[in-house]
């Protein structure tokens, strides 16, 4: 047994004998509640290994786009330095700081690329942001 199957189970059990035979309203609520919570837990457990391929995946592709849009060499050394970083590091304050090098570096990247460089960045984050809800759902 998984420990998301054995947080199923546990919820399943506080939702039909536990919650039911409590007679006070707050802690029978209480009961329905942490059902809810367990439940949450085991698919967030359950969709770990899956999120965490998906995240590495989506960090390769951004890292291989932003090179890409990034290949003239006419960025400035401090976003191909914040791109190394990320490329190296793979973590989101490596990628904050890129957003912030994007930023301090707007006007001399022009608009378009900016917007180019911010918004393949953002496509990113929202698959993130995507991943994170399916199991709030």
């Amino acid at each position: 047994m998984t420990e998301g199957d054995l947080l199923q189970r546990i919820a399943q059990i506080l939702r039909q004998d536990i919650g039911p035979a409590v007679d006070a309203e707050y802690p029978r609520t209480q009961a329905f509640m942490a059902a809810v919570v367990l439940q949450k837990l085991s698919r967030q457990l359950a969709l770990a290994g899956e999120h965490a391929a998906a995240e590495t995946a989506d960090l390769t592709v951004l890292l291989s786009d932003l090179r890409g849009l990034l290949a003239d060499g006419n960025a400035p050394a401090t976003v191909r330095a914040a791109v190394d970083s990320l490329a190296q590091t793979r973590e989101n304050a490596a990628l904050c700081r890129l957003i912030e090098a994007l930023y301090a570096a707007r006007a001399a990247l022009g608009e378009a690329r900016f917007a180019a460089l911010l918004g393949r960045i953002r496509q990113t984050l929202r698959q993130s942001i995507d991943r994170r809800m399916a199991v709030a759902g």
